[in-house]
């Protein structure tokens, strides 16, 4: 079955911090235009001594800051708010996902990210590794709200790079997008020469198939690496696409994801969004 054009039910972690903006920003990007819908959400601590002291914003001054940012979207999206109590916002915010059936939830970047890369502060890094659904992270400063003009898509040869190359395609045929899918072949010292042509050929092989199930009007390229998957990608994909979009295996979009690190690493230095697709979201994009 052919992916959506978008996500339709779009939970977004705003504060009214410029990482809020970023969030909301991107998730406007990825959202279905014809039927996606806006969840704009900030959880209100429920134990004041996780706060050291500091008061915490009542649920009263939360939904109006929330209903503010709700009058500042476009015309024609919806959006409803929540401003749920929780022990921490990153349980909150898992635990709203599930009961609004959030097929993706965006996030922003931790304060003080260097160099315009995307920082995980710990409540989006505990979202991330919990979420039942896709998760987008914004890289601070971004605020564009038109189309993706370059997508990527981060390869291994597991089903949740299946789901990640799907959602990719949907996304870059939306937006007439150009794509590439890139793939790493790690160098190992004591590898022989002759299994590591095989190896590389093996992923050439496997970038080809990918890019021959494109859809129609997707053209991608293919860009064959060599070294760690991490740094390899990133440092590919920097000043190149506009969106990453990587697989995850498990519960959680970083349970395992990409072998072990890799997605975390990808997104720590990505100087734009990365979307991480679980193998089951709840509502596949």
């Amino acid at each position: 079955m052919e992916a959506a054009a978008g996500y339709t039910r779009v939970l977004v972690a705003y504060d009214g911090s410029p990482s809020g903006e970023d969030a909301l920003a991107m998730a406007q990007r990825l959202r279905d235009p014809g039927q996606g819908a806006l969840v704009l959400a900030c959880v209100v601590p429920g134990r004041a001594w996780h706060l050291g002291g500091r008061s915490s914003p009542s649920e009263s001054d939360t939904e109006a800051m929330l209903a503010e940012a709700r009058t500042a979207l476009p015309a024609g999206i919806p959006a409803a708010l929540r401003a749920p109590s929780a022990a921490s916002p990153a349980r909150g915010m898992t635990e709203l996902a599930e009961r609004e059936h959030a097929d993706l939830v965006a996030i922003g970047s931790a304060k003080g990210a260097a160099d315009g890369r995307i920082g995980l502060a710990r409540t989006a890094g505990r979202l991330l590794h919990g979420a039942p659904c896709a998760v987008a992270v914004a890289p601070p400063g971004l605020r564009e709200t038109g189309p993706f003009h370059h997508v990527g898509v981060a390869l291994d040869d597991s089903p949740e790079a299946a789901a990640a190359l799907a959602a990719a395609f949907a996304i870059a045929r939306r937006d007439g997008s150009a794509m590439t899918l890139y793939a790493a072949l790690e160098k190992v010292v004591d590898r022989r020469e002759e299994d590591t042509r095989r190896l590389r050929l093996e992923l050439q092989e496997r970038l080809d198939r990918a890019a021959d199930a494109a859809p129609e009007g997707v053209n991608p390229g293919t860009v064959l690496l060599h070294g760690a998957a991490g740094p390899a990608i990133a440092a590919a994909c920097d000043g190149a696409v506009d969106l990453l979009v990587v697989g995850s295996r498990g519960y959680g979009p970083l349970q395992r994801a990409l072998l072990g690190s890799v997605s975390e690493e990808l997104i720590a230095r990505a100087r734009h969004p990365v979307l991480v697709i679980p193998r089951q979201p709840a509502h596949p994009a």
